[in-house]
C-alpha cells in the first residue's frame, strides 16, 4: 500500500514549494528521501519479477522510460509553451531557452547537476533534479538490486558520501540530498528492505528498520551536539530516513487496494505539475488558506494526464515485461 504514501509525499513536496514550514524544517525535503527509498523498493520487486536475467536490462530501461517521459514531456512542452507565451520571469525560467536549455531539459538527468552546469536557471520542472537522480539509480539498477555483495558494496560507498556529507567533509546539500553519489544509499536501503520482504524473513526486516531508524536517531543527537543539524540539509534528510524506512515497514507488504492504487497514479503528475500551477495561478504566492485549492488544482489536473496520456501506454509497459520474462 505505497501509492498513497507516494501521494502525501507528492502533496509534501508541492507544499514545501508553497512555503510550508514545519518547525523550520522542509517537508518537502523529507518527502524526497522518501521517493528515494520506495523507489529502490520498488525497482528491485520489479526487477526481480520482470527484468531477472541481464538481456532484461534494455526491457527494464524502456519500461522506466514509458513510465516517467510521456507526463513529464508533456509538462515540459506546456510549461515552454506558456513561459514563451508569457515572458514570465523567475529564477527557474530567467532567460529565453537556447538549445543547451532543452537539451538538459529533455534528457533531465543533467538537471542533477544544476550546481555545475547552471541548468537550475532554465528548468521548467523544477523539482525534476531529483527525477535525474532517480533516473542514474535506473540505469544502475539492472545490476547491482540482485546480486547481494553488489547491493552490499555499492551501498557501503553510498554511506561513505552520506556520512562524509554530514561530517562535514563535503557539501552537505549536494552529496547528502541531491547528487546520486550519496543519496544511493537511500535507494539501496529501499532495495535491501524488498530483498527481504521477499524471502520472507520479516524478523530480520524489522530488526534492520529499528537499526537504521536508531542510527538517524543517533545522528541527529550527535549533530545537534555539534552544533550543524541545521546545516541543509542534515535534519530533514536523516527524519526522512528514519520515517520512510518506518513507512516502508509498515505498508509495503500490505495488500494492494484499489483507491491506495489511484493515490499513486495520481502523486507523479502532482510532483510534476505543481510548480507550472504555481507559476500560472499564484504569481503573487499562496496563502495557508488558498493551500488546499492549491492542491485541489494538482491533483485534478494529474487525474488528466494520468487518464489521458500515462494510462494508454500502460499496455506497451505489460507486453516488455510479458517478453522479457525468462
Amino acid at each position: 500500500m505505497l501509492g498513497t504514501l507516494r501521494l502525501i509525499l507528492a502533496v509534501l513536496v508541492a507544499l514545501s514549494h508553497a512555503n510550508l514550514r514545519v518547525a523550520g524544517l522542509n517537508p518537502g525535503v523529507i518527502a524526497v528521501i522518501g521517493f528515494y527509498l520506495i523507489s529502490g523498493y520498488v525497482m528491485a520487486g520489479l526487477i526481480r519479477r520482470h527484468y531477472a536475467q541481464p538481456q532484461g536490462a534494455l526491457a527494464f530501461y524502456l519500461d522506466r522510460a514509458i513510465r516517467l517521459l510521456p507526463q513529464y514531456l508533456f509538462y515540459v512542452l506546456l510549461t515552454l509553451a506558456w513561459h514563451l507565451y508569457s515572458r514570465a520571469d523567475n529564477y527557474f525560467l530567467s532567460r529565453i531557452p537556447g538549445p543547451l536549455d532543452l537539451f538538459n531539459n529533455l534528457l533531465v538527468v543533467p538537471l542533477n547537476y544544476y550546481m555545475f552546469n547552471g541548468s537550475d536557471r532554465y528548468t521548467l520542472i523544477p523539482p525534476a533534479w531529483s527525477l535525474g537522480a532517480e533516473v542514474q539509480f535506473y540505469l544502475l539498477a539492472p545490476f547491482v538490486l540482485l546480486w547481494p555483495k553488489r547491493l552490499f558494496v555499492v551501498g557501503l560507498l553510498g554511506l561513505v558520501f552520506y556520512g562524509a556529507a554530514l561530517a562535514g567533509l563535503i557539501n552537505s546539500d549536494w552529496f547528502g540530498y541531491r547528487l546520486l553519489p550519496g543519496v544511493l544509499l537511500f535507494f539501496l536501503l529501499g532495495a535491501y528492505l524488498q530483498q527481504l520482504h521477499h524471502q520472507q524473513q520479516r524478523p530480520r526486516a524489522l530488526t534492520v528498520t529499528v537499526l537504521v531508524g536508531a542510527l538517524a536517531a543517533l545522528a541527529i543527537g550527535v549533530l545537534h551536539l555539534n552544533g550543524t543539524l541545521r546545516q541543509p540539509y542534515h535534519f530533514e534528510t536523516l527524519l526522512g530516513l528514519l520515517l520512510g524506512m518506518v513507512m516502508l515497514q509498515l505498508l509495503a507488504t500490505r495488500a494492494r487496494a484499489r483507491w491506495d492504487d489511484l493515490a499513486g497514479d495520481l502523486s507523479y503528475g502532482v510532483f510534476l505539475n505543481h510548480f507550472l500551477i504555481i507559476w500560472v495561478a499564484y504569481p503573487q504566492g499562496i496563502g495557508a488558506g488558498q493551500m488546499p485549492g492549491f492542491i485541489g488544482l494538482c491533483l485534478a489536473l494529474s487525474w488528466l494526464t494520468q487518464r489521458y496520456i500515462e494510462r494508454p501506454l500502460l499496455q506497451r509497459r505489460h507486453a516488455l515485461r510479458r517478453l522479457a520474462a525468462p
